[in-house]
């Protein structure tokens, strides 16, 4: 006869994204579990896309009390997982959402590193989510948390990004698994390698190593380590060149100096600086005001075109984090594609001035705008990598192209309204600088962004400094109108806000 039992399983949910290993993970944990004379059962759910849903793997265990298979679920419901598992932050945060996270009985292990989502990457701003107010939510919604970069450690031990989280599951005694039992299955595994048992190693060091605290309902978390977003910010040094500025501002412009030294040469970044003393002798020019525009200002400055995106491809710093993300041993042979697609803009924008302009129009009129150039090109062959090398070292010839005297036009342009501000209406000025956020990137995004910003300026910015609307609404109206260009690409929220802006400033101008 069947005893029933009041025995419940201990589960455990994993969200892994595409390429993280998260079934060979759930194969350990199963062989594991197998090994330790436990009933196991595991499901997974395929997710639609490495960014619009990870893949989960739920495992359920329980000790064998008896020769009969017990009934256990297929699926996980909430408020009854045990142990959750997060590869990346943002999936933690769905799974807390989800309501599978809860304070009175989960464990929770997330990686606190980020794969940004189409949304976050396409913004017209800097559209990544904040990442301490998640790693914030879920300490707040676990009985215990271990939030660590899992990432930046297996990249670290060379290893496999599942055998760390092997570890500190193995290493945290949150599932009734032993630990030798684990190290086994990874030996056992089809894939067995060095580089899985040291990533396990890791696991299980990073568990010892944790630092607990206490939380406010008694339970203890480990203490999230700092991120690269929660970490002090490196320290940016003023410069003699620099030093005429207020001492929060010097350091940011001594950057922007480096930097568009790196983009053009000296000369360009001593153009730089003559734009900020130009600004910074008006007398109400603020600390915070002087910050922003030399951030601003140097990005712009170091616009992204042909040569700059053929100049960056080949940096050494992007060769080895492409190697670091393929997971490449030393000495293997990393083969790099790029997919570059510019369009008439890009290509004939890289000529000198009238020619380019006469080029772009001809387009324009034939309807060439959709048109765009297919390049796929090999920068770890000799053929692929002298041709970027070459579009880079034609930067010298920047200054006398067309992109060059456009975007020279507009920060004359946008400058010249800066100043103008400073004296007609001072609390508008550093809002007219943070327009700049809006024009960035290239092709669409950087025409979309462009068009966006001259109605702006076209209806907000110029009337205002002009005299024809009230210049005491031109903060708020420039503030609400970016806010509303940000929050929609396709402009619709901005052109409402615009239209009522203009309703407004003539009914009080009249």
């Amino acid at each position: 006869m069947n005893v029933m039992t009041d025995i419940q399983p201990t589960r455990l949910l994993i969200a892994a994204m595409g390429g993280e290993g998260g079934g060979v993970l759930a194969g350990w944990l199963t062989e594991a579990a197998l090994d330790a004379g436990l009933w196991v059962q595991r499901t997974s759910v395929p997710g639609v896309a490495q960014r619009t849903g990870a893949t989960t793997y739920y495992l359920e265990f329980m000790p064998k009390t008896g020769a009969v298979k017990p009934v256990m679920a297929l699926h996980p419901a909430p408020g009854r997982v045990d142990v959750m598992v997060a590869t990346e932050l943002l999936e933690a945060m769905r799974m807390v959402n989800a309501g599978f996270v809860t304070p009175d009985r989960t464990q929770l292990f997330a990686s606190r590193h980020r794969t940004f989502t189409v949304d976050e990457k396409s913004a017209m701003e800097d559209g990544r989510l904040d990442v301490e107010p998640m790693v914030a939510t879920c300490c707040a919604f676990a009985a215990k948390a271990l939030i660590r970069d899992f990432s930046e450690i297996a990249q670290r031990e060379t290893a496999h990004l599942n055998s760390v989280v092997m570890g500190l599951l193995a290493g945290s005694g949150a599932l009734p698994i032993p630990e030798e039992s684990c190290r086994a299955a990874i030996k056992a595994g089809k894939r067995a390698s060095d580089a899985n048992l040291r990533g396990f190693e890791a696991g299980l060091a990073l568990v010892k190593e944790a630092e607990t605290v206490p939380d406010l309902r008694g339970a203890t978390k480990a203490a999230p380590a700092p991120s690269a977003a929660s970490d002090p910010q490196p320290v940016l040094h003023a410069t003699p060149e620099t030093e005429f500025l207020p001492p929060e501002v010097a350091g940011l412009a001594a950057e922007g100096v480096r930097r568009l030294t790196d983009f053009q040469d000296r000369a360009y970044a001593e153009q730089y600086l003559a734009h900020l003393r130009r600004i910074a002798a008006h007398t109400a020019a603020t600390p915070e005001m002087l910050a922003a525009l030399a951030r601003h200002m140097a990005v712009r400055m170091s616009y992204e075109d042909t040569h700059r995106v053929a100049e960056l491809k080949l940096r050494q710093a992007r060769l080895s984090r492409v190697q670091a993300e393929a997971k490449a041993r030393p000495g293997d042979i990393v083969d790099v594609m790029e997919y570059m697609k510019p369009g008439p803009e890009e290509v004939f924008g890289m000529l000198p001035r009238k020619l380019g302009t006469r080029l772009v129009a001809m387009s324009q009129r034939r309807g060439w705008g959709k048109l765009s150039f297919p390049m796929k090109v090999r920068t770890t062959r000799f053929s692929g990598f002298i041709r970027l090398r070459f579009l880079a070292a034609a930067k010298r010839w920047r200054p006398r192209s067309l992109r060059h005297a456009e975007e020279m036009e507009w920060l004359d342009g946008w400058l010249g309204h800066v100043e103008r501000a400073l004296e007609l209406a001072p609390d508008a000025a550093i809002e007219i600088v943070e327009t700049a956020r809006l024009v960035r990137g290239y092709g669409s995004t950087f025409k979309r962004g462009l068009r966006n910003w001259r109605l702006i300026e076209a209806e907000m910015i110029a009337p205002c400094l002009n005299g024809s609307l009230p210049a005491n609404m031109l903060a708020e109206g420039v503030l609400q109108a970016r806010l509303a260009a940000v929050k929609d690409p396709e402009s619709a929220a901005l052109d409402t806000v615009v239209a009522s802006f203009r309703d407004v400033a003539l009914a009080k101008a009249s």
